[in-house]
Formats: structure tokens, C-alpha cells, sequence
């Protein structure tokens, strides 16, 4: 099987799944930009969209990661479980975290 990590940010996902026989790619705006995107079996779009602020990009990179999938697409996002009093400011549909990120955090309504 082949594994492609839409998102893969410095690519420790991407060490794992080789360490375990597979046949693993990775693309990153920010870390991999130069990477090819390839079809594979498994393409994984981990905790990718929830740190996208803009709702057309998030849509974009769904369709983008699908299009690739030729078996599987997996996708992971941070779920909603409670501000906690750690002062996050509103922004657009998400938050601006402590470290100055932004996070969009999805429940069963979104």
C-alpha cells in the first residue's frame, strides 16, 4: 500500500508508516512545498483543516486530498472540548490561541 500525508509538516507521520513497510509521501505548504503530490492508497489530512482560517481553503484542501485518494482518505481534526480559561480570542469561525495560532475547534454541529 501506498501512504500520501497531505499536510505532513516535518514528517514524523511519514518516518512511522516507512518504518512499517509502506511506501510513504508527504507534501506541506509550509515545510515540504517543493514535495510532489501523489496519489496513493491512504492519503491522511491530519489535524490539517482545523489551523486553516479561511473555510474556502479548508474546502480546497479536502478536495485536493481527495483527489489523491485512490483507496482511503482520513481526516482528523481538533475537536471542541472546552475553552478551559485559557483567554483564546475569537477570529472568524475559530480562535487565536495562547501561542498566537489559529484553531478552528469542530463538534457534532460542524
Amino acid at each position: 500500500m501506498t501512504f500520501f500525508d497531505y499536510g505532513c509538516g516535518h514528517g514524523e507521520d511519514l518516518k512511522f508508516v516507512a518504518e512499517k513497510g509502506f511506501s510513504a509521501q508527504g507534501w506541506d505548504p509550509f515545510y515540504k512545498p517543493d514535495n510532489e503530490k501523489s496519489p496513493a492508497d491512504v492519503v491522511n489530512l491530519g489535524y490539517v483543516i482545523n489551523v486553516i482560517e479561511n473555510p474556502a481553503e479548508r474546502r480546497e484542501a479536502l478536495v485536493k486530498a481527495w483527489l489523491l485518494t485512490q483507496r482511503i482518505l482520513v481526516v482528523s481534526a481538533q475537536v471542541l472540548i472546552a475553552d478551559g480559561g485559557y483567554g483564546q480570542v475569537a477570529y472568524g469561525d475559530g480562535v487565536i490561541t495562547s501561542r498566537n495560532t489559529f484553531q478552528k475547534y469542530y463538534d457534532k454541529k460542524n
